[in-house]
């Protein structure tokens, strides 16, 4: 009966042309446009040879061999987060994946008689740490400032603890948050302000809030490495007293394995190079700038402004179509449908990364009008 059940559904995902399965990538494709790695740094042989020539082997562990209150709190970690500090003027706080640094803010600072007002388009990590940590869940629309102050007036003073979540560049929609607005209401409202830069960082340099001079204003950010930082992993930006209060409190921190060494020692290079890499921001940027112009003179419709580029088509089985089309033609592409983005709202997401040939862009582009104008 369980596995019958089990069946059950996942052919029910399969008629609404909804089902998930895992695969190998072991085509050469022209691009790959699922990717999220925009400084393309995991392909720049230079950049990851001038890492590997300065590594010591013989002193560099590959395993942390524990969690980060008992033996995994190696050197190259703490290290690591001092020129973290150094950088932003605060504290930080490595994590071994922006997830968990995600939700262990949220269920370590706030509970029950506390509220939590947050971007509907925000991310599941987030949705997870607001519903395990028992708070009033305050959903405002998507970088509709008009509406979350209408919300903080409606229900922020019956609550004791008040927190405002938003990201930096939004994962699905491809869009940017009006920092400065959000962090005005948070004043305002007498709330804390939390920000996840998890597709920022590195496409903006240390992030949105580095760029415009407001990690003082923001309690929590956090830097997700899994994007431009080509690797795993999140750092959180914040107060002292908030950072000893994790190490005491937050249990999924306390509880698990500590970042590696030698991933470690990756992160670090990285951070570290984040300001000579503006060669690539710039390329990115002119990338981006060809990529609009050219689907505004193809009438391609987006409502996307930054790296990521989504098509809204709708219909899941014609997005999955579109998809499997230019995949055949050598270009790495992928529907997204709900729940990842919400239902009738399937599209194409496209990824730039800085390395792009613009003439080979040029011909995608072609390809894409012909799939989506193409008569069914």
């Amino acid at each position: 009966m369980f596995y019958r059940e089990l069946l059950e559904e996942l052919e029910v995902l399969k008629k609404q042309s909804n089902y998930r399965e895992l695969k190998v990538i072991k085509e050469n494709y022209t691009f790959d446009f699922s990717s999220n790695d925009y400084l393309n740094l995991n392909l720049d042989k230079k950049f990851k040879k001038n890492f590997t020539d300065d590594l010591d082997y013989n002193k560099i562990s590959f395993g942390s061999c524990g969690s980060r209150l008992l033996g995994g709190n190696h050197e190259e970690i703490r290290g690591f987060e001092q020129e973290i500090d150094e950088i932003f003027l605060k504290k930080s706080l490595v994590f071994g994946s922006g997830y968990d640094a995600n939700t262990t803010v949220i269920e370590t600072f706030y509970s029950k008689g506390d509220i939590i007002f947050t971007d509907r388009y925000n991310h599941a990590s987030i949705y997870d740490g607001l519903i395990n940590s028992g708070v009033k869940i305050v959903r405002y629309k998507h970088l509709d400032y008009i509406d979350l102050e209408k919300k903080l007036k409606k229900y922020r003073s019956s609550h004791k603890r008040s927190l405002i979540i938003t990201e930096s560049i939004y994962s699905m929609d491809g869009d940017i948050v009006d920092l400065d607005e959000v962090v005005s209401l948070k004043h305002r409202y007498d709330s804390q302000l939390y920000l996840d830069e998890a597709h920022s960082y590195g496409v903006l340099s240390y992030g949105l809030a580095y760029t415009k001079s407001l990690v003082g204003e923001i309690d929590f950010i956090m830097l997700g490495l899994g994007k431009g930082g080509s690797s795993n992993g999140g750092i959180l930006i914040l107060d002292e007293i908030a950072r000893s209060y994790i190490l005491n409190k937050g249990r999924k921190f306390i509880y698990t394995t500590a970042p590696s060494p030698i991933q470690t020692s990756w992160n670090r290079y990285v951070f570290k190079n984040i300001p000579s890499l503006e060669h690539k921001r710039k390329k990115l940027n002119l990338l981006k700038e060809l990529f609009y112009r050219k689907l505004k003179e193809k009438n391609i419709e987006t409502l996307s402004t930054e790296q990521i580029i989504s098509i809204i088509i709708g219909d899941n089985k014609k997005c999955v179509e579109i998809s499997s089309a230019l995949r055949a033609s050598g270009y790495l592409v992928y529907p997204i449908k709900e729940p990842t983005v919400p239902k009738g709202t399937a599209r194409i997401r496209l990824t730039l990364t800085a390395d792009m040939e613009i003439d080979k862009v040029e011909r995608f582009i072609e390809k894409l009008s012909h799939e989506l104008h193409k008569k069914t």
